[in-house]
């Protein structure tokens, strides 16, 4: 993704870039990879529909898990690609390539979060837990409003 600011804006609170809007700008992203010209075998109409959404889901929740891992669990990314077919570390290490600006962005987003839990008076481990569990939270209800939209979409 490009932004016209910087993850030090976001770290340092000169911007206000939520976590929120991180996902919105990386469903985005996820779209544009996806092309509906993979879809033409199909017929047109709902089928066809929610294979492109959730093809769309799919590479969302696979950029935004590498991202995720690369901030918050390198140690589990590192076993990942440790016992990852030589194939899929490629495409794993890619991955990881290609959204480098979008995993700085989500650290700064994480530390912003981190240090404002330390203002309300968290310690330091209460608070990186409390940006966990507030990235998770916020990920499940974001993704389950996108299906959930999705469906009611296809449905009319």
């Amino acid at each position: 993704m490009k932004w016209d600011f910087t993850p030090s804006e976001v770290m340092e609170g000169e911007v206000n870039y939520s976590l929120e809007d991180f996902f919105r700008n990386l469903w985005e992203e996820a779209k544009s990879r996806v092309s509906k010209k993979d879809f033409n075998h199909l017929p047109n109409g709902k089928e066809k529909d929610r294979r492109y959404n959730e093809a769309i889901r799919e590479v969302f929740n696979f950029e935004y898990g590498l991202c995720y891992l690369s901030v918050i669990k390198k140690s589990y990314l590192k076993h990942v690609l440790k016992h990852s077919s030589e194939s899929d570390r490629e495409i794993i290490e890619k991955a990881i390539e290609e959204n480098k600006g979008n995993i700085d962005m989500l650290h700064a987003i994480f530390i912003r979060h981190i240090e404002r839990g330390l203002n309300k008076g968290l310690t330091k481990k209460q608070a990186a837990k409390a940006a966990v569990e507030y990235s998770k939270g916020l990920f499940f209800r974001w993704n389950k409003h996108k299906h959930k939209h999705k469906k009611m979409k296809d449905n009319n």
